[in-house]
């Protein structure tokens, strides 16, 4: 039994230690013979200290005279037909572990032994150590669950010497992040994955969430079922591309990429659970995607081949939002945020669905909407109420070959006379681009308008935890950044207008008149008379 015991220090340096997925235990030197337990800087958790065995701590670093601790369990399930263990035979098991055991089947067995129904042989935190800690076998767990952005930590196994050990926490834990493309109609340009975008209304906008899975392989592996909750929310001024919340199409789609993106499979839709709300008057729209556990999905690609779930391997969610005509327009957007809940605890044993979690802050883009007012003036007088200009707008388009590539953007619009005598015309929810406005129908009196080309561009943050509108301009003039405008001028000229019948004019065109007959007659006596000198 001394031999067996004789390496149980090694053994549990790397394997019963490696059990937590952490690099191991720092030693420095004590002021007592007997040792201690404390937290590496910077670690803002309490710890509960469970004590298993104690015994004698041996120059050659082995535990001799092993006796249960003050949380040994007797009564165990490690195939001895329920009697009761000595913490000798005990020690005997856990030494005997395979190093090629993977490290949750190493803590279930080492889980046996400790009873933490009892009270915890104490407490450990930053600036709070454990002192005059008898030589033994210890372990170390989260005091308390674990919530926000953070994770619980797999049990933490030390053997304490005659040296002071240090808890060094290393809990992984997934990032998250969303995005949305911007598309320019004019060049037909796309942008990659970024933190804002501006569209026209009824434009299908593009977004992406992606959770990166925990990058340590074995933390991740730590996890039994490992739980993963989408939920996005967006403003009123968006509505979800999904049929079964109204839409007449369907975007979702979800799919995993592994690590070094070699592999990639989309998940079935029952590999998940969805549920869509759009957004109301009172209320942002939201969506929820559930997968339960990603460890027991059975994942193909395309070419049918199995795709394994992975330490580090990303799960993509992307769909598209309609803006609509509740968007806002200008500097304040149509926000829209997301964060993702996720497995925090690798102690957890139960089903994924039950998993407790963790959750990340919330990530934010911005979409962006503007309008054109057109100025409308007359060189003279003003036309009548009841008739009033018309006119039509029209966005050059990228691939469009019919009317020069112009494709009309709204409806046609009828100037309205302000209350302070203006004339204006407002095509709202516009993005950049190339325009033509087009006056479509021009009162009495008045000659049409020559059709006003125009640019509109626009600057905002493309990555950023706030994006903001920086520039907005129609040609090379400033808009109104906060209330997103633009203003175009257009100006009706008063037609030429015939004379009446009976005045000045018609006696200059009959004096006219018979200047040119007299003319004529001149010219036909002229001709006669020397035809008859010859």
């Amino acid at each position: 039994m001394n031999k067996v015991l004789k390496g149980l220090v090694a053994v549990a340096a790397t394997a019963a230690m490696a059990v937590a997925g952490f690099a191991g235990a720092s030693t420095a030197m004590a002021a007592d013979p007997t040792g201690g337990i404390k937290v590496a800087d910077g670690d803002t958790h309490t710890y509960s200290v469970y004590q298993i065995f104690t015994g004698t701590y041996g120059t050659d670093g082995s535990l001799g005279n092993v006796t249960a601790g003050q949380n040994f369990k007797a009564k165990n399930a490690a195939g001895t037909d329920g009697a009761d263990l000595t913490a000798a035979k005990a020690a005997e098991t856990v030494a005997g572990l395979d190093s090629n055991a993977s490290d949750s089947t190493k803590l279930e067995t080492i889980k046996k032994f400790i009873d933490m129904t009892k009270i915890a042989y104490g407490t450990v935190s930053a600036g709070k150590p454990l002192s005059n800690v008898p030589a033994g076998y210890y372990l170390a767990k989260d005091q308390k669950n674990v919530t926000g952005n953070d994770a619980a930590t797999l049990y933490i196994v030390q053997v304490v010497g005659n040296q002071a050990v240090t808890i060094t926490r290393k809990a992984d834990k997934p990032t998250f992040q969303k995005k949305v493309k911007d598309k320019n109609d004019t060049d037909g340009t796309t942008t990659d994955w970024q933190d804002s975008a501006d569209y026209d209304v009824n434009d299908h906008v593009p977004f992406q969430l992606t959770a990166t899975l925990p990058t340590d392989t074995k933390d991740f592996a730590a996890y039994k079922t490992y739980k993963l909750v989408f939920t996005d929310n967006q403003s009123k001024g968006l509505t979800y591309d999904d049929e079964n919340a109204g839409s007449s199409v369907s975007s979702f789609t979800v799919k995993y990429v592994s690590k070094d993106g070699t592999k990639t499979a989309t998940l079935d839709s029952s590999a998940y659970t969805k549920v869509v709300t759009q957004a109301t008057e009172k209320a942002d729209g939201s969506f929820t995607i559930t997968i339960n556990d990603v460890k027991s999905l059975a994942l193909k690609d395309s070419n049918k081949a199995d795709v394994t779930v992975a330490a580090g391997g990303k799960f993509i969610v992307e769909y598209t939002s309609t803006l609509n005509d509740k968007a806002v327009i200008g500097s304040t957007g149509n926000p829209n945020e997301a964060k993702l809940q996720y497995s925090n605890n690798p102690n957890y044993t139960g089903t994924g669905a039950n998993s407790p979690t963790g959750e990340t802050p919330k990530d934010k883009v911005i979409v962006f909407t503007y309008q054109l007012n057109v100025n409308k003036t007359f060189d003279q007088g003003t036309p009548a109420d009841n008739d009033l200009p018309k006119f039509k707008l029209y966005k050059k388009t990228h691939g469009v070959s019919e009317n020069n590539g112009y494709v009309q953007v709204g409806s046609e619009i009828e100037v309205a006379k302000t209350s302070d005598n203006k004339y204006i015309a407002s095509f709202p929810r516009i993005d950049d681009g190339d325009y033509k406005l087009v006056e479509s129908y021009t009162p009495a009196g008045y000659n049409t308008a020559a059709d006003t080309l125009f640019t509109v561009t626009a600057e905002h943050d493309v990555s950023s935890d706030d994006p903001k509108l920086t520039s907005l301009k129609i040609n090379q003039t400033d808009g109104d950044k906060t209330n997103g405008t633009v203003q175009a001028d257009v100006v009706n000229k008063k037609g030429s207008f015939l004379p009446s019948t009976g005045g000045m004019g018609t006696t200059i065109l009959y004096v006219a008149g018979a200047a040119i007959v007299l003319v004529a007659a001149f010219g036909i006596a002229f001709a006669v008379r020397r035809r008859n000198a010859r």
